[in-house]
Parts: C-alpha cells; structure tokens; sequence
C-alpha cells in the first residue's frame, strides 16, 4: 500500500473486504482490521480484536451468513488527520435465507468506518454498521 494514497489505500481495503466476505475467508476479511479493531455489525453485536472478528466472521459465514454476498459502495472518505480517516459506505447482503431455506430479500444499510494509519498502511480501526428502519407509512 506505500505509494498509494490515503484515499486509494483505504478503498482498496473496503474492496479486500468485500472480496474475502463473498469468498467466506473470515481470515482474509478481518485482516482488514487494526490488531484492536472493532466491528459493530447491523445485528447489534459487537467483535473487539482482530482475533475475536476472524472468529466472529468464521461463525457468521459458516452460519447465518453462508453464502451470502456483500455489495459494498462507497460514499466518502474524509482525512480527519495525516494517520485517520473516516469511511462512509452502503451495502446490500444478498442470499441470506430463512430458517426453513426460502431466499430472503437483500438486506440494505450503512456503515461508518474510521481507518487509522499504522506502519504506512491502512486498517479499520472500528466500524460500525446499520440498517435504517423502514421509513413511516
């Protein structure tokens, strides 16, 4: 990632994720994240550490999240400092089913991400995501 800039580097993690997650690599997906990383998923849990997010992932993409596919979007990047940036995206999950196996429709939301330079590359510090409720009838 030296050489690239802030701005490049950080989507090209935002793509390195999106692509482990479609290939159900839980290791690939959370080397996105800082050793301390967090990740707030739009279900309302919260995995602390490269670690317990690889672990996290494993159960969610050999579980509820098996075969799914993320679409990922991004919306703006903004350096905050030299070393930090925030990331803003949308996504679509696609393939989720019920418990009985009938398709879902996808899942829409939004996801605000701070990225934190460590040794010249770029790693999600903590990223949090959600899915807007329905708007009022």
């Amino acid at each position: 990632m030296a050489g690239q800039s802030p701005e490049e580097a950080i989507r090209n993690r935002v793509k390195q994720y999106e692509a482990a997650h479609n290939a159900g690599d839980a290791e690939a997906a959370a080397s996105v994240y800082a050793l301390d990383g967090t990740h707030t998923y739009a279900l309302g849990m919260t995995h602390r550490g490269r670690a317990e997010i690889a672990e996290g992932l494993r159960q969610l993409l050999a579980g509820l999240m098996r075969g799914t596919r993320i679409s990922i979007k991004l919306l703006q990047i903004r350096l905050l400092t030299t070393d930090v940036a925030l990331e803003e995206s949308s996504f679509s999950l696609s393939g989720l089913r019920d418990p009985s196996g009938a398709a879902l429709p996808p899942v829409t939301g939004l996801c605000l991400g701070v990225y934190q330079r460590i040794d010249e590359a770029w790693f999600a510090a903590a990223v949090q995501c959600m899915v807007p409720p329905p708007p009022p009838r």
